[in-house]
């Protein structure tokens, strides 16, 4: 085997045992609680199985360290949790039909249902998250940054619901909004995994440039994905962010590149109606790859990922950090 399948094999067996460990933690968390009509849905939403992204480089971040893994798998658990509570809610402000391929919990059930649930995961969350890191010495940093991690979320969500009442949204105000909202839960989850091993000062900055710059490729690749992977494939209708109105990096980028003529016309109306019917997807892919705006997509997640990898130079060569590293390279193919 070459050096880098080799080693990516044996990731994905060490990120198998690791999922395991997590969904344990997260099972645990909630076992027995009752009502059912609060906590079923809880179940349902776990039940879907998934990635377990942030948890995992929670764990991978502690190792880079020198600290154990598994040891921060908790503290990984409560930050998956945090991450569903905010899914959650997102689908009942975005009106999702499905999450995972799945119908979302405020169709399955109802939106009071939703929210309530919702909101007892983030009580769970930070439960958990008490309970790992209150005999730790970075403790208190960790708590402070896991909650000031979730305002930030907020604040991003928020300005991304802003955007659909904009007529213009600049790059800087969508990198600045998807860096809150989806790039700083992965960026969380790194650091707290070092926080939690004790890294200093020079290895968290190396954890926050690394995470960040994965975030940030993690949401432009979303938004290439629910362009143009099929709605099996992605478990969400293909197209919903064109559908919903949100200025996604494509329409951002394309009311940059495109002034006139008829491609423009369209932009300025998708811009004036807050969103395209289904039946106009195909129109606007074909306008997005014409003006290469796919590409430019594809080219800054490389670029980002590139950025990524770049900054685990700071870290010990280990195997954490080489877990790091391959993360970041499946990330560029969206294999994780």
């Amino acid at each position: 085997m070459e050096p880098m399948i080799q080693h990516t094999h044996l990731l994905n067996e060490k990120l198998a045992s690791y999922r395991s460990l997590i969904d344990v933690h997260i099972a645990d968390s909630y076992k027995g609680a009752q009502p059912k009509t609060l906590y079923d849905p809880i179940e349902y939403i776990f039940s879907a199985g998934g990635k377990r992204l942030r948890p995992i480089l929670t764990m991978l971040a502690c190792e880079s360290i020198g600290g154990i893994p598994e040891q921060a798998a908790g503290c990984g658990a409560a930050l998956e949790i945090l991450h569903n509570f905010t899914l959650v809610h997102d689908d009942i402000m975005d009106r999702s039909p499905l999450r995972r391929g799945r119908e979302t919990v405020h169709v399955k059930w109802d939106e009071a249902t939703a929210i309530l649930s919702g909101d007892v995961m983030m009580g769970i969350a930070y439960r958990l998250l008490i309970n790992e890191v209150k005999d730790s010495p970075r403790g208190m940093e960790i708590m402070s940054r896991f909650t000031q991690g979730l305002i930030d979320v907020c604040e991003g969500q928020s300005h991304d619901m802003e955007f659909q009442q904009k007529s213009i949204v600049s790059m800087e105000e969508y990198l600045s909004m998807i860096e809150m909202k989806t790039a700083r839960l992965i960026e969380l989850s790194a650091v707290i995994g070092g926080l939690f091993a004790n890294a200093n000062q020079l290895q968290v900055t190396a954890l926050h440039t690394y995470s960040y710059h994965l975030g940030i490729a993690f949401q432009i690749q979303d938004d290439v994905l629910d362009l143009l992977s099929d709605d099996k494939e992605f478990g969400k209708v293909t197209g919903q962010d064109l559908i919903e109105g949100k200025k996604s990096y494509f329409i951002v980028r394309a009311n940059e590149v495109i002034t006139d003529g008829t491609d423009a016309e369209f932009i300025q109306t998708y811009i004036q109606k807050k969103g395209i019917s289904k039946e106009d997807i195909p129109f606007a892919i074909d306008i997005f790859r014409k003006h290469g705006i796919i590409k430019d997509a594809i080219h800054a997640v490389q670029s980002h990922i590139g950025a990524a990898q770049s900054a685990l130079s700071m870290l010990p060569a280990n195997d954490g950090t080489r877990g790091l590293e391959i993360i970041a390279h499946k990330m560029a193919v969206r294999t994780i």
